[in-house]
């Protein structure tokens, strides 16, 4: 009986600690689109933001994927991403696509 309470703790602390990690992934997304949204220059390309808890560091790794229409734009989405709160690293995988700024343009 003694080894099912204890077993049923750790189980249970196993679950409380993935969720935090989870929510703190979630924020960190949330903030660096927030970020990336507020940005003129960015707000309207075609940018995808993941990040996972990094053991050992402080923060989460961002990965950043989509289409941007110039380099310029793929350099400033990945200093937004840096310098968001909670933000460890940062993986920039955008692709640059001119083509993207005229399907941009049209949109707005």
């Amino acid at each position: 009986m003694r080894s099912r309470s204890i077993v049923s703790a750790v189980v249970t602390i196993l679950i409380i600690a993935g969720a935090k990690d989870y929510t703190e992934d979630t924020a960190t997304t949330s903030a660096v689109k927030s970020a990336l949204a507020l940005n003129k220059q960015l707000s309207s390309s075609d940018i995808h933001v993941d990040s996972t808890n990094n053991p050992g560091k402080s923060g989460n790794d961002v990965t950043l994927t989509g289409h941007v229409p110039t380099e310029d734009d793929k350099r400033v989405a990945e200093e937004i991403a840096r310098g968001t709160k909670g933000v460890a690293n940062v993986v920039n995988n955008l692709q640059v696509d001119p083509k993207t700024q005229a399907a941009n343009t049209e949109k707005q």
